[in-house]
């Protein structure tokens, strides 16, 4: 919460700046986001979860019953921010955004890590996953860039993956943080396999567009001492639109990326995974009269890591959570591969009132060496959503999952899941 406080002091001191400020261009924004809803497996909501709770995951058979409540975030995870814009001359622009994400039904700051370490050394009491947003002061984004004429634009700091920025326009249902994979799990939805990269830190993204074209590419800097490679990352992306039809597609490969998970002999600790990733995403989608059409599909690879990662848990953090046990993806496996496919799209039945459906396909794949055994996910989304004004809409949602394969047997976990919820979102 002193995060949060000392977050609204400086928007504030930022919205009444004094006329020096007169040519920048300052915007303080927000979205404010809750649903209340039902997930028919599931552990208690979390209070500092992104989405309060996890639909996409499988359940073990030992969580007994229902969560009934509200949720942060049907469709978009509540956000405040301010960015900005400064014309320096001669088509030279200076831009930055920094953005917060936060539990609306408890108005704490979101904190995946912290909510794993919570679950640490015993049996979960909260839903959950992990995720990029783990309790950093601009936890969703932080940069600052120069933009040029036609050159395009050059941000740094902590930006969004390339595979990310394609879901949130090409996802079947709005991205949807609660009724779509893609959009509650960064793992799918923009981290190439590890939900940590959905955000990327100290990187630097390259973005043009020339007609009707656009592309771009990443880089992190890993900054290991003696380590040239520890940590890194590229990414590369490049698409098309032009009137009903569009194409984007995106590269993206970490070295050393790092996996979260409750710790399961520490208490208050978290458990991490270090390995190498390697993703790519293709997504189409074409408009007919007052309907929207969209497909997509997306694989990524897991390997050994780059730097293997040696010592006590004690020398390790995880976004300021203590570290239970340490382990690197094993370099005599053969790579995990997992494939994505989607589809559906949505209708305008009136300027105000858009109904959209999705279908997604997750099918992990086994190891050469049988170290990981195949799984079918299946989710099957439905999105109605009724815009009061501009800024304010009302929603319901609902996502039915299907699971089977030897991965989550019929004896140990349930074979599916539900949630639904109703909503209402305000953009100011």
């Amino acid at each position: 919460m002193k995060k949060m406080v000392s977050l609204a002091a400086m928007f504030a001191a930022l919205s009444y700046a004094s006329p020096v400020f007169a040519e920048t261009n300052i915007n303080v924004y927000g979205t404010l986001d809750t649903a209340f809803g039902d997930v028919s497996h599931s552990l208690s909501i979390d209070p500092q979860f992104p989405a309060s709770v996890n639909p996409v995951s499988p359940v073990r058979k030992t969580v007994p019953g229902a969560a009934i409540g509200l949720f942060n975030g049907g469709i978009s995870d509540s956000r405040v921010g301010v960015k900005g814009t400064t014309d320096v001359g001669d088509g030279l622009k200076v831009f930055y955004t920094l953005e917060e994400g936060f539990n609306l039904p408890t108005g704490r700051v979101n904190n995946a890590a912290a909510e794993l370490a919570s679950n640490g050394g015993g049996t979960p009491t909260t839903a959950g996953a992990n995720s990029s947003m783990s309790g950093q002061l601009f936890n969703r984004q932080a940069s600052v860039g120069l933009s040029y004429c036609d050159w395009g634009s050059l941000a740094v700091g902590r930006t969004y993956a390339p595979i990310y920025d394609i879901c949130v326009t090409y996802d079947p249902v709005q991205d949807a943080q609660l009724f779509s994979p893609l959009g509650f799990s960064g793992t799918y939805g923009g981290g190439g396999g590890v939900s940590e990269d959905t955000r990327v830190d100290n990187s630097l993204k390259y973005t043009n567009k020339i007609g009707s074209f656009n592309f771009g590419g990443l880089l992190k800097l890993g900054g290991t001492l003696g380590e040239a490679t520890a940590k890194t990352a590229y990414a590369l992306n490049a698409g098309y639109e032009e009137g009903n039809f569009g194409i984007q597609g995106a590269y993206q490969a970490f070295n050393d990326a790092i996996v979260g998970a409750a710790s399961a002999l520490t208490t208050n600790a978290v458990d991490i995974t270090n390995e190498n990733t390697k993703s790519w995403m293709v997504a189409a989608k074409y408009k007919v009269g007052a309907a929207t059409l969209k497909i997509g599909y997306e694989e990524y690879r897991l390997s050994a890591p780059s730097d293997i990662l040696t010592g006590a848990p004690s020398l390790y953090n995880y976004y300021g959570q203590i570290v239970g046990k340490v382990s690197n993806f094993s370099a005599t496996a053969s790579d995990r591969s997992t494939h994505i496919l989607f589809g559906g799209g949505d209708y305008n039945f009136s300027s105000k009132f858009n109904v959209a459906a999705g279908v997604y396909s997750v099918s992990p794949q086994a190891n050469g060496d049988g170290s990981q055994v195949y799984s079918n996910l299946m989710y099957y989304s439905l999105l109605a959503d009724y815009h009061i004004t501009k800024s304010l809409d009302t929603y319901a949602g609902l996502m039915y999952a299907s699971f089977s394969g030897v991965g989550v047997p019929a004896a140990t976990f349930y074979q599916d899941n539900c949630i639904s919820a109703v909503g209402v979102r305000y953009k100011f």
